[in-house]
Parts: C-alpha cells; structure tokens; sequence
C-alpha cells in the first residue's frame, strides 16, 4: 500500500554555484536551497539527489533541515508552491535562493 502519495519531503541546505552559465548565479557564490523530492527513502539516496544537483550546476551541497509536508495549502509563497507542484509531478525539484550568503 502506498502511504502518502502526496507527501513531499523538504531538503533544507546550500550549496556553490559551479557553472557560469547560470545567469544571475555568480561562479563559486554560495546559495540557500531546497530541494523537494517525493522519496520516502531520500536518506538512503542522498547521493542520488545530490547528483542530481550537482547536474543543474551547483557543488558542495549540504543539508541541514528535513520537513515533511502533506498539505500544499501550509506552504506560504508561490515558489514554493510551484515548486511542490513540480515535485509532485516530476519526483523532485530545486528551490535557489537568488541572493547569495554573505558572512560579516
């Protein structure tokens, strides 16, 4: 039996802009991101989704938050939104926040 179809697993982190053909991403800055995945068993394939990452152009990936989500109606912006949709459909998708971290 399936549990939850429509849950979608939250993967908190950042990670390092690899490819300078990302536009406004600038080579080497580091970025906030999430990654929405619909696999229960994400723990066991981390190294998968980060391949998967690192294929849209981004390195030195690290997570440090996990939350599942049920409900799309609890998410609060559109990106995400749009985002969980994505995951739903295609079984994972990448949130990156377009300002980069700074340390002061």
């Amino acid at each position: 039996m399936n549990e939850s179809t429509n849950t979608v697993y939250v993967l908190s982190g950042y990670a390092e802009c690899s490819a300078p053909h990302l536009g406004k991403y600038k080579l080497g800055n580091k970025h906030s991101i999430g990654l929405l995945t619909t696999d229960k068993n994400y723990q066991d394939n981390i190294n998968q989704l980060k391949t998967f990452i690192k294929n849209l152009g981004w390195d030195s990936i690290t997570f440090c938050v996990v939350e599942e989500v049920d409900d799309i109606n609890v998410l609060s912006n559109d990106v995400l939104i749009s985002s969980f949709q994505r995951a739903q459909k295609n079984g994972q998708s990448l949130v990156v926040n377009d300002q980069p971290i700074t340390v002061h």
